[in-house]
């Protein structure tokens, strides 16, 4: 049953769905911009109309992966659901398993699983984003806060609002999605000797 529920959940992640909205403006996110096709690149290329469909997409693909992960495999399910929902997004099959960054995705993810600490993710990474003018950089905070929470709320017995409960199975969830996703979020950010701010191609 884990096995279906990762299967079901890198499915759901790897639809190229941000690629379909960009397509539809006339955008090509893989070869314009950051290369990336996510709401980042889609913000500076095709404007905050893109940007915000493309996230909403991501964010609802991460939920529902978590929720057809819970029906088929229970809790585990779920946290397989997720985790492989990231790594779709993340090492897309459609595209040769090279893809997005899995930040939208992930909060979809969370959303369903864990939501109670999806305020503090998104004020993490908007603190950072401005204060370090990297997405990266801010991202990888972020990442690194998650997985320090997985551990405080057990010791907390706080609830986590969804499908996740407050034990071992919440670190499974943040570090193998920060896993996953950190490598190109470090690659893009000033932590990177070769890192370069982005050039936009087109306004």
């Amino acid at each position: 049953m884990i096995v279906a529920a990762f299967v079901a959940g890198y499915f759901i992640g790897s639809i190229p769905t941000a690629a379909f909205l960009a397509d539809l403006r006339a955008i090509d996110l893989r070869s314009e911009g950051s290369g990336n096709p996510g709401t980042n690149n889609a913000l500076r290329i095709g404007g905050p109309l893109l940007a915000a469909s493309v996230l909403v997409v991501e964010v609802t693909k991460g939920y529902a992966a978590v929720w057809v992960g819970f029906s088929i495999g229970g809790e585990l399910g779920a946290v397989a659901g997720g985790i492989a929902a990231v790594a779709g997004n993340v090492f897309n099959v459609w595209y040769r398993f090279s893809g997005g960054k899995g930040l939208g995705i992930s909060l979809g993810v969370l959303a369903a699983a864990w939501p109670w600490v999806v305020p503090v993710l998104v004020t993490l990474i908007a603190i950072f984003a401005l204060a370090t003018r990297s997405a990266g950089l801010a991202a990888l905070i972020a990442m690194a806060g998650l997985v320090m929470a997985s551990y405080t709320w057990p010791a907390q017995n706080w609830t986590t609002g969804g499908l996740a409960d407050t034990g071992p199975r919440l670190a499974v969830l943040a570090v193998g999605m920060s896993a996953i996703m950190g490598w190109k979020h470090w690659r893009d950010s000033p932590l990177n000797p070769s890192w370069r701010p982005e050039r936009i191609t087109r306004a």
